[in-house]
């Protein structure tokens, strides 16, 4: 369900009972007997139906005049001016307007002289020419005889009369016959004050005509406002001398909003699975802040828009009580709701469920919570913390301390609550870049580098948010050096222990992938430090505590190889972070971590299977790596394994550009590095003709079918070419 921010049409959709009001109005108006022009004002702030009322009116007008005689019956127009810009264009537009509706009111007598005449004296005020459309039709006869007489006038004062009696005629035929224009200029109050001014001077002085009725629409204080821009001063003088018969729209009553509010809502909630619906949860939420929030029509169209747009991407994967809730944040008090986005530290158990917090650090959470409260403008402070406190428990600990709760992060999770750390982010998705971390998040999450066990269950969840990115380039770039210098290691083993897990980025000449990035912070907190002593005592015991991660270490000591032997001769050994015979011993550890992972079974699958291949070699004994490649791929998993990590370039773009790039062949010679090709050719064709085969994943079908191509094997099944 979407709903246009569109005014009522009929009386069948009046919920407010305007309809009687309406009705009333359009019978006074067809009642009123004074031929001297009336202007009727209605009244009313911005969203309490003026449109609504207006066409309410006009359908009452309308049914009236279908049973109406023709001589009786009105010419009506309906004309809004925000629809024009620029002064002249307004004026012009109108009178356009006006023209074309009594030359479509057939039943109008003396149709073609009234026009004639509104027309040329409209052409004094605008400077324009008549339309062709508008100009007096001569006959052939008449321009046979008088030839000087039919002179088409384009001008009003090319017709050699003045304005005044222009005008006097044109209210005579008017006069005289008792057909009603009756015109609506609506949303009168979203126009420049300039052309405000012009719409008045049109209705008092242009528009000034017998049997002619204006009903003016409008928010009084701001027309005033508009008219003491102008004069200075005199603005509601002004007014009261324009219109004669004033109507003040009333607000709609809180009951009345409250039950559209509800029956559009309704609409969506029915939808949605009753086991979903937390109903006791919602009344809290909704009799507590959320109804406080509406004040008009317009703020449920506005709320009610939003919602349905955004509900409908995400309602597999949020409670729906909170989204409503935090959606109403988002409609009225946007800030509020970029300051909870901004914040997950504050508002859920992003950090809190990992280590306890202190009275200082409580503190300090509540002068971020006040600030983000006090931003709110149309509701107050008070109101809003009931509902941030029944969205997030965990605000109780910093405002409601002596009040005993019970909290749970596994019931959040499951309840897909926006509280749950877990959950937190699907609510924001169409306001949240991918990624996002705020400064004070991350003063939060730096705080826990003091506790290493704490900082590495956060940077997990980091990880896992798909945040772990945005976090390594803030603290690449700035967050760095706020780490206090007795928690580098802590920092270091964190991050070293858990890269390998991290998503590997891009790396081009604008930006690094994530090893590099480590690398740089690496370097960075290692250069806080004047001894590679000291450096290599970090590095060497976060190599014997990892347990996740192996590549980042091997890529770390490669680093650190390749900058010894390409930088300037002359730079000190101290300078670079390790010598190259502690590097040696750092190697050497590596590999005996290498072996460890091969002897529990967690080498083989790891993604960089090739890379840690190629350090075993280089940095062990390559006698033992053969040895684990030999055993490895007798198993079906093993080579696939094998082969994904060494084919990964052809498989990546066999799957993109569909064509056999003849590099490929580097694939077959690095694979001869550890075994040879011919040992691995007949497990790889019984794969490939096993009926099985079909069940393997795409990229696994492709680590097959490249490697036999490559080496041109023969198989019983037909084996598809990759393109050339």
């Amino acid at each position: 369900m979407f709903d246009a921010d569109r005014p009522i049409t009929k009386s069948e959709q009046d919920r407010l009972g305007r309809s009687v009001f309406a009705k009333y109005l359009a019978r006074c108006i067809l009642d009123h007997q004074n031929p001297e022009s009336l202007v009727i004002g209605l009244y009313g702030s911005w969203g309490t139906g003026k449109t609504s009322i207006i066409n309410l009116t006009l359908e009452e007008l309308r049914l009236a005049a279908g049973n109406m005689l023709d001589i009786d019956k009105p010419v009506i127009l309906n004309f809004s001016p925000w629809s024009y810009s620029g002064q002249q264009q307004l004026i012009y537009s109108f009178f356009r307007r006006l023209s074309s509706e009594i030359q479509r009111s057939p039943f109008v007598e003396n149709s073609d002289r009234i026009i004639e005449l509104l027309e040329l004296y409209v052409s004094f005020f605008t400077h324009k020419p008549v339309p062709r459309a508008f100009r007096p039709k001569h006959s052939v006869i008449k321009k046979m005889i008088k030839p000087h007489a039919t002179k088409e006038e384009a001008f009003g004062w090319e017709s050699g009369r003045d304005l005044t009696h222009v005008k006097a005629e044109l209210n005579e035929i008017l006069s005289q016959q008792k057909h009603k224009i009756i015109i609506f200029i609506d949303n009168i109050a979203q126009i420049e004050d300039g052309e405000i001014k012009q719409i008045f001077q049109i209705v008092k002085s242009m528009g000034d005509y017998a049997n002619t009725v204006y009903v003016l629409s409008m928010d009084k204080k701001h027309i005033i406002h508009a008219m003491n821009n102008i004069y200075g001063h005199g603005g509601v003088e002004y007014l009261e001398k324009i219109v004669q018969l004033p109507f003040n729209i009333p607000e709609i009553s809180k009951q009345d909003l409250e039950n559209i509010l509800l029956d559009r809502l309704y609409q969506i909630v029915k939808i949605i699975p009753e086991n979903s619906w937390d109903k006791s949860h919602w009344a809290d939420l909704y009799y507590s802040t959320i109804k406080y929030f509406f004040k008009n029509c317009r703020d449920i169209t506005h709320y009610v828009n939003t919602l349905s747009f955004s509900f409908s991407r995400v309602k597999e994967l949020v409670n729906p009580v909170d989204f409503f809730a935090i959606t109403t944040l988002a409609v009225f008090s946007p800030r509020v709701y970029a300051g909870i986005r901004d914040n997950k530290d504050l508002f859920t158990d992003f950090i809190s469920n990992v280590f306890e917090t202190d009275q200082d650090t409580l503190a300090e959470d509540k002068l971020r919570c006040d600030e983000i409260i006090n931003r709110a403008k149309d509701i107050s402070p008070e109101c809003l913390l009931q509902l941030l406190i029944r969205l997030f428990p965990r605000l109780r600990n910093i405002y409601q301390t002596q009040v005993p709760f019970y909290h749970s992060e596994d019931l959040a999770r499951r309840d897909r609550r926006i509280c749950s750390a877990d959950v937190f982010d699907i609510y924001f998705r169409l306001s949240l870049p991918s990624g996002y971390m705020s400064e004070p998040e991350i003063s939060a999450l730096l705080r826990l580098t003091n506790d290493v066990e704490a900082f590495s269950q956060t940077i997990l969840r980091l990880n896992k948010d798909e945040r772990i990115l945005q976090f390594l380039d803030l603290l690449d770039s700035f967050a760095v050096n706020k780490i206090d210098k007795k928690n580098i290691p802590n920092v270091i083993e964190t991050l070293l222990d858990s890269a390998d897990l991290f998503p590997e980025g891009e790396n081009n000449p604008l930006s690094f992938n994530t090893p590099m990035r480590v690398h740089r912070i690496t370097h960075q907190l290692f250069a806080r430090y004047h001894s590679n002593e000291e450096r290599f005592a970090i590095f060497r015991d976060a190599i014997k505590k990892s347990t996740m991660s192996l590549f980042i270490f091997i890529h770390e000591l490669r680093m650190q190889t390749s900058e010894i032997f390409e930088s300037d001769q002359q730079i000190p050994s101290e300078e670079h972070d390790f010598s190259l015979d502690q590097l040696d011993v750092l190697k050497k550890l590596t590999v005996s971590k290498i072996i460890y992972w091969s002897e529990i079974g967690r080498l083989a699958e790891h993604p960089k299977l090739i890379e840690i291949l190629y350090a075993w070699k280089e940095w062990g004994n390559f006698d033992d790596c053969k040895r684990f490649v030999g055993l490895m791929v007798q198993e079906d998993k093993g080579l696939l394994a094998f082969l994904l990590s060494f084919l990964k370039i052809p498989i990546d773009q066999a799957m993109t550009k569909l064509t056999k790039n003849p590099e490929w062949e580097n694939a077959l010679r690095q694979i001869e590095d550890f075994i040879f090709v011919g040992i691995l050719e007949p497990h790889a064709k019984m794969m490939f003709e096993d009926i099985s085969f079909e069940k393997l994943r795409e990229r696994e079908q492709l680590a097959i079918l490249i490697f036999l191509d490559l080496i041109h094997a023969e198989t019983v099944k037909i084996m598809p070419k990759v393109s050339d």
